[in-house]
């Protein structure tokens, strides 16, 4: 028998129970629906880990001291000058909160104080104006540089560039504004960035203790991560009192976490799939039962038993490819609908890719033909006698 001619009788046999049929693609359509649209989402989640990481800035080592006020500047700017051929940049970065007045306006922000390379270590960048200068740092200019929702807080949709703003009753000229970081929330746009010479007026404190250093590549930030942790504990002589972390820690530990989430959730959707193969194989197992008069007249007029495996397992394979087009279909719509709603703030569009489509029908026919080989081997070794003695 020709491939054509069992996919039609397959067909035919679809139409003819098509309530039984389409119960038996429902173990199919669940379980791929639930695999489409779990790998989709786990897939959105890493996407929006990785472009809050990219905003916040990779290869990057902090380095923070509490045991004391102590100023560690000096031993940490030493070792960066040490490390120069693995550091991109280099930066204090303190910080705090206070209200900042624009005429009659104001707005609570975060005021972090770094050096001329702050934007480059924390991955911001400038939409309007300049960064502040070097020289503003050595003279502790009261220049500012400031997020964008505290653009619109406080200037609504005038330049901001040129004008002043007050911190703690201190005048401050803004020189920047820094382009709006998406994904990450209001957190990381709603801050004034100054001169970290400015320390003594705004923090009260004389101490610059944490610090951001870029470095130039992710293998780089292995380099410095591990000197800067020898230089830690050369100033305090213990393990205790200061911290070293990097992003690439991060990135690191949330990968190992979403596909440790990815296989557990894959486990449990599979279960679904097997569910659907075997209610194949039992539907299969009916449909042998009811055409064997059928099976022992085509043996009769010289079928072969590959001939009658090929028609059932094309007929298996037939009805788990419909229930996987549908459980793909159903997938990409659930993966929408929930995209839309847990990546609100990103605005992503989650669609299941190219290859997981490909991949799910090619193994929803697999799954089909594997759990349909038992009914079909089954057929193909009755007795042809026997089959025709059937009622």
């Amino acid at each position: 028998m020709k491939l054509g001619q069992s996919f039609s009788m397959a067909i035919k046999s679809i139409r003819n129970n098509k309530g039984r049929s389409f119960l038996t693609m429902l173990g199919i359509i669940i379980g791929l629906a639930a695999v489409i649209t779990l790998v989709t989402l786990v897939s959105g989640v890493k996407k929006q880990f990785m472009m809050s990481f990219e905003e916040m800035g990779t290869n990057t080592v902090t380095v923070e001291y509490y045991m004391d006020q102590r100023d560690i500047s000096k031993e940490i700017y030493e070792t960066s000058l040490e490390l120069n051929e693995y550091i991109e940049a280099y930066t204090p970065n303190l910080s705090t909160y206070t209200e900042v007045r624009q005429q009659d306006k104001k707005s609570n922000c975060r005021i972090l104080l770094g050096s001329e390379s702050f934007h480059i270590c924390s991955n911001y960048a400038i939409l309007r104006g300049s960064m502040f200068t070097h020289d503003n740092v050595l003279s502790a200019d009261r220049v500012a540089v400031i997020g964008s929702k505290v653009k619109d807080d406080l200037f609504n949709y005038a330049d901001p560039v040129g004008r002043s703003i007050r911190i703690n009753g201190q005048r401050f000229t803004v020189v920047g504004v820094f382009e709006e970081k998406v994904g990450v929330g209001n957190y990381a746009n709603n801050v004034v960035l100054v001169p970290y010479t400015n320390n003594r007026l705004l923090m009260n404190s004389p101490a610059i203790s944490s610090f951001i250093i870029k470095a130039v590549d992710g293998d780089s930030t292995g380099k410095v991560f591990a000197e800067m942790q020898n230089c830690m504990k050369r100033i305090t002589g213990n393990d205790w009192g200061w911290w070293v972390s990097s992003e690439n820690q991060y990135i690191d530990f949330y990968n190992e976490q979403i596909t440790t989430m990815s296989l557990m959730g894959g486990g449990i959707a599979g279960i679904s799939l097997i569910v659907g193969g075997i209610g194949i194989m039992n539907i299969m197992l009916v449909s042998v039962t009811e055409r064997t008069r059928e099976i022992g007249i085509r043996k009769s007029i010289g079928a072969r038993r590959l001939d009658i495996i090929s028609q059932f397992l094309i007929e298996a394979g037939t009805i788990s490819l419909m229930g996987g087009i549908v459980g793909i279909a159903v997938g990409a719509f659930l993966s929408l609908i929930l995209g839309r709603i847990l990546f609100t703030e990103t605005k992503m569009i989650l669609l299941p890719s190219v290859p997981l489509v490909l991949g799910a029908a090619a193994f929803s026919v697999l799954i089909g033909m594997f759990f349909g080989f038992y009914p079909a081997n089954r057929a193909s070794k009755l007795n042809p006698i026997d089959a025709l003695r059937a009622e």
